[in-house]
């Protein structure tokens, strides 16, 4: 289902606010201009989605407020919405349904009140304004919006009055404090518009008025006024949901992200005020370079799952880890203190997380003659010295290209292909540098390998702009010799072209090629494709060693984008398969090392499940480790239970341990 802006956003259920609507000449304005603009509206990935407003008040706007009818808080929301959007036509039922409903006489007084009026209908607005008053007192929202009747109607004296009653009634009431403030200031000027919140803000419990005042200070450079007043209101602590998000906004359009750092950051609470405070004190955190409470506080904004913010969330959490980037500097390591081993990777780096799902994928016959890859190594002038270090493009394709090889010559030959990598343990892998002794691997590798592969990699500039250098060798373990080398260089652009080429005549020297790959819903990477392939390989490659106590989880460097990177490339390219099992990969990897950001991927993970199920997808029977990953026992177990006498005895050994 897509969630709206206006919901989204504001994070309240409407439960114990109450609405008015604009001046006559605000109103007048967005009715003009509302039909011809498109929706936005957010699906369960945080995608924003542009609607025709047709399309979308009659499949989507109208069936909702049916299925709200007797849910007061969502039927206000949606009232609301549909105001925003220029239903106002379709709503007067609906607002006359909340008023037989609602336990908060002054929401729903007020919003049918506005309906009718949206329609031309001032005398039933007024009666039904008055009926809220006669219920609920005559409060500051109700007063505001009976003064609109009377504006709409040309009584300006009597909406005066009214208007100046509903500030003295609710100061803090933002439609009618700032609809008097504009009137004194048509009036009398400026200096109309500051007596007048001047006088608000000595009314009883204002501080809307204060925050006004200290804006107004803020635009004429006096910090220490503005300071004051803030600090007046915040030590109060009488301020609604919304305040901290115009304290937050007004110190950054004033370039003061310091005071926000200073005062917002003591009392923001993510889960009772509004969202847009949080990304004001993110961008606050990356003006002042406090990369450690920025991190800190895109955790803590993540973890509420809004749709609409995450795009902006990600875009802090990849500004943050560039600046870790670009103050992070190698370290010198002495190499005789580190455990240094390789591991071996017997499947395609995507096959595991799965519990072993044997029983998903083709398996090689016992006695398949083998082929290796090792990492690449790093071209080098002979300079270079051990270090410590963040991985980096060039790191992370001297793993990608070797482990996308390997998954070649096991999808698209006879072979059981095999991948070495060298790692530091509780460390990261490493990055050697020089051409690799193919003799001084001979001995090392299993006795029934046929073939095995050592390549380099290096770059010559920036890597985006940069030009790439690859060369490959192969090694014939019968005869102990270099049977063949291969070399190439490529743009960034060109880059994919040039691995598949190398994979093209890899494929040729070794020879029992495939026609068909090994499983039939496996597709070769396009050109195109290959770098953003090669990236999730890299990445993939980094979430195993963590998950296998190889790397210790605080090496991974931005967590929640090399889970997200699967996910995109799913919804990117929807008719692969190979990214949905890679999307699951991570997060049973992530569930191995008890991710603390894995709850956030709950409702993504539940909606990709529903659209594999719908397409038939093979991804589909991995269902279990899903509802195992987010703790849905009782699907896991419903599930297991209706497996039937004649179930594949592996897929039921592998039900036990994802159940385990």
């Amino acid at each position: 289902m897509f969630k709206r802006i206006f919901s989204a956003l504001s994070g309240k259920s409407g439960k114990t606010s109450v609405s008015t609507i604009a001046s006559p000449a605000e109103s007048k304005a967005s009715r003009s201009t509302g039909n011809r603009e498109l929706i936005s509206a957010y699906d369960a990935y945080g995608r924003e989605v542009k609607i025709a407003p047709k399309e979308w008040r009659d499949k989507i706007f109208l069936p909702n407020l049916q299925q709200k009818w007797n849910d007061a808080n969502e039927l206000y929301g949606l009232i609301l919405s549909g105001l925003n959007d220029g239903f106002a036509t379709d709503l007067r039922a609906a607002a006359e349904r909340l008023v037989e409903i609602d336990s908060i006489p002054e929401r729903s007084h007020s919003v049918l009140g506005i309906v009718l009026m949206k329609n031309g209908q001032l005398d039933a607005a007024e009666a039904t304004l008055r009926a809220g008053i006669a219920k609920a007192g005559a409060t500051g929202t109700l007063l505001t919006n009976l003064a609109k009747v009377f504006a709409e109607r040309g009584e300006q004296a009597q909406a005066d009055k009214t208007l100046w009653q509903a500030v003295q009634a609710d100061p803090n009431q933002r439609n009618g404090l700032g609809w008097w403030a504009v009137i004194q200031k048509e009036r009398d000027g400026e200096a109309g518009y500051l007596r007048a919140l001047s006088t608000a803000a000595a009314l009883p419990g204002s501080w809307l008025a204060q925050l006004w005042l200290a804006r107004h200070h803020l635009e004429h450079t006096n910090f220490v006024a503005a300071r004051a007043l803030y600090v007046q209101v915040l030590e109060g602590g009488l301020f609604d949901s919304d305040a901290l998000m115009m304290v937050s906004g007004d110190l950054g359009n004033n370039g003061q992200p310091s005071l926000i750092f200073e005062l917002i950051g003591p009392v923001f609470d993510e889960h009772k005020h509004h969202p847009m405070t949080g990304l004001n004190m993110l961008r606050a955190c990356q003006d002042l370079s406090k990369v450690d409470e920025g991190e800190a506080l895109l955790a803590r904004m993540y973890a509420l799952g809004i749709p609409p913010i995450k795009h902006h969330l990600d875009e802090f959490a990849q500004a943050f880890q560039e600046m870790r980037k670009q103050a992070a500097t190698g370290s010198p390591v002495d190499q005789r203190t580190l455990e240094i081993t390789t591991i071996t990777l017997d499947r395609p780096i995507w096959h595991y997380g799965l519990r072993d799902a044997e029983w998903l994928f083709t398996q090689k016959a016992g006695g398949s003659p083998e082929v290796g890859f090792f990492a690449f190594s790093k071209i080098t002038d002979g300079t270079q010295h051990a270090e410590s270090q963040r991985e980096d493009d060039l790191g992370r394709l001297s793993r990608a290209i070797p482990l996308y090889l390997a998954e070649a010559a096991h999808y698209w030959s006879d072979y059981a292909a095999r991948g070495y990598f060298l790692i530091v343990e509780g460390g990261g892998p490493v990055l050697a540098g020089g051409k690799s002794d193919g003799d001084a691997l001979f001995d090392i590798v299993p006795s029934g390998m046929e073939f095995f592969v050592t390549g380099e990699i290096g770059c010559t500039g920036e890597s985006a702009d940069g030009q790439w250098k690859i060369t490959l060798s192969l090694w014939n373990c019968r005869t102990r010799t270099e049977q063949a080398s291969e070399d190439g260089n490529a743009s960034q652009e060109d880059l994919g072209a040039l691995v598949l080429a190398l994979e093209a005549r890899l494929l040729n020297s070794i020879g029992l090629k495939r026609e068909q790959p090994l499983d039939t819903f496996y597709p070769r990477p396009t050109a195109d494709v290959i770098p953003v392939y090669l990236a999730e390989l890299g990445q993939a490659f980094m979430l195993t060693m963590v998950a296998d106590n190889h790397a210790p989880q605080s090496g991974l460097w931005g967590e929640r984008a090399m889970l997200d990177y699967p996910l995109n490339m799913a919804l990117r390219w929807p008719e692969s398969d190979v990214p949905k099992l890679m999307y699951v990969s991570g997060l049973g990897k992530a569930f191995d090392y008890r991710s603390q950001v894995l709850p956030e991927y709950k409702e993504r993970s539940l909606q990709l499940l529903r659209e594999v199920i719908q397409a038939n997808s093979v991804a589909t029977s991995l269902a279990p480790l899903i509802w195992r990953a987010f703790s849905m026992t009782s699907e896991l177990q419903a599930h297991m239970q209706n497996q039937s006498a004649n179930a594949h005895p592996a897929y039921k050994a592998w039900l036990e341990r994802v159940a385990s």
